[in-house]
């Protein structure tokens, strides 16, 4: 007979990622709605899921359903104790908005998602970017700069095809292979 699914529980696919611990940095887009499925299908494969987010997420998706999502508690502030950073397996900053992108290839860490993200390329653990925005924000110069820093400092990026002129949130059947293939690899 198998175990419950209790209501936070998840039906486990593979054992991929057990003991792997993921950070979720989440800035605010509308992306942000489909993090619930990403979350749980990390969660599907073994990981543990720890999200960490902007304010601004919050005007697309509450901190309950983040935390219901990763069945771990969000972490929205900055906190000068960066110790329990260390433990990471890997970084995600998904949804990455432009603010956010370039605020981390400024190095400022005014909020959760840019101090994880400083804490995690100077502690050498891996970070990917997965850019959520439109075209006119795409092109603008700062995003090719903070782009090139970023990846000039060890971060990957993972673009999806443009559709309606945005750089759309990818689909978890999409980014979650990619993100077990690159955790795997290292």
């Amino acid at each position: 007979m198998s175990k419950p699914i209790l209501d936070k529980g998840v039906q486990e696919k593979s054992s991929q990622l057990r003991g792997k611990r993921i950070a979720i940095g989440a800035s605010g887009g509308i992306g942000a709605v489909g993090l619930v499925k990403i979350f749980r299908e990390l969660r599907r494969h073994g990981a543990e899921v720890c999200p960490f987010a902007t304010h601004s997420v919050f005007k697309f998706i509450t901190p309950l359903s983040l935390s219901w999502a990763a069945d771990h508690p969000v972490v929205s502030e900055p906190d000068e104790s960066v110790e329990h950073f260390e433990t990471f397996d890997l970084v995600v900053i998904v949804p990455a908005t432009l603010n956010t992108l370039s605020k981390c290839a400024m190095g400022i860490t005014d909020n959760a998602v840019t101090l994880l993200v400083a804490a995690a390329i100077g502690g050498g653990i891996p970070v990917i970017a997965v850019p959520t925005m439109n075209l006119r924000l795409r092109r603008h110069p700062a995003y090719s700069t903070s782009r090139e820093t970023l990846k000039s400092w060890g971060v990957e990026f993972f673009e999806c095809e443009v559709e309606e002129d945005r750089l759309k949130m990818p689909a978890a059947e999409v980014l979650v292979p990619y993100l077990i293939e690159k955790i795997l690899s290292k």
